[in-house]
């Protein structure tokens, strides 16, 4: 029984990775789980392994889910698919997406083939691990805002408040422009009229001397 040794990276982040040894009479499915344990993932949603050329093209797929090809055939399922009907080329590639609310994509590289299986080890074995795995979910967070990041953009009432206000003061009407012209003119003519008596008194004065 042989062993293959994937590597197993994010495609966005190609410095994490895992490399796992599965035996070629194991499934896609237990591959799939084996994967998913090593990066604490959970087992949601869907996922495809596209068996691969060096450019990373999709082509036959093995899927967890019921599915059909371009040609309305049915799709191969994970737990009926052994991992050595399928590898042929030493140097493998496998192209894997995990579509469980956020998509995510993995390169798989058959980077060894063992001869036998190690009599001490339980398959499949994560060998290696490098760098910490995202988090499955992506979960966005609205910022908080405290009451010092409002601005009130709205100061028409505040505007219209200091126009009303100078308003007041200005505002008059012609009844109230004549009572005031009449107020300083009774004032003039009672100046006026003080002159005149003081006039009157004065030439009696004079007239009684003489």
């Amino acid at each position: 029984m042989a062993v293959y040794r994937f590597k197993v990276s994010f495609e966005d982040f190609e410095d994490i990775y895992r490399e796992i040894e599965v035996t070629s009479e194991q499934t896609f499915a237990d591959f799939y789980k084996a994967i998913l344990s090593s990066i604490k993932f959970e087992d949601r949603g869907t996922a495809s392994f596209f068996m691969s050329n060096d450019s990373w093209k999709k082509g036959v797929e093995i899927s967890n889910s019921d599915k059909t090809d371009r040609d309305g055939k049915p799709v191969a399922k994970t737990d009926k698919s052994f991992l050595k009907s399928y590898i042929a080329d030493p140097h493998q590639k496998i192209y894997f997406l995990i579509d469980c609310e956020s998509v995510w994509a993995f390169h798989i590289e058959l980077v060894k083939i063992l001869a036998a299986a190690d009599v001490k080890l339980s398959y499949p074995h994560v060998r290696k691990v490098s760098g910490d795995a995202p988090s499955q979910f992506k979960v966005k967070i609205a910022p908080v805002l405290e009451d010092d990041d409002f601005v009130d953009t709205d100061v028409s009432d505040e505007s219209n408040s200091v126009a009303d206000e100078f308003a007041g003061e200005n505002d008059y009407d012609e009844d109230d422009t004549a009572t005031l012209e009449g107020e300083e003119g009774e004032e003039r003519t009672d100046e006026d009229s003080e002159e005149f008596n003081d006039v009157e008194m004065g030439s009696d004065e004079n007239y009684e001397e003489s």
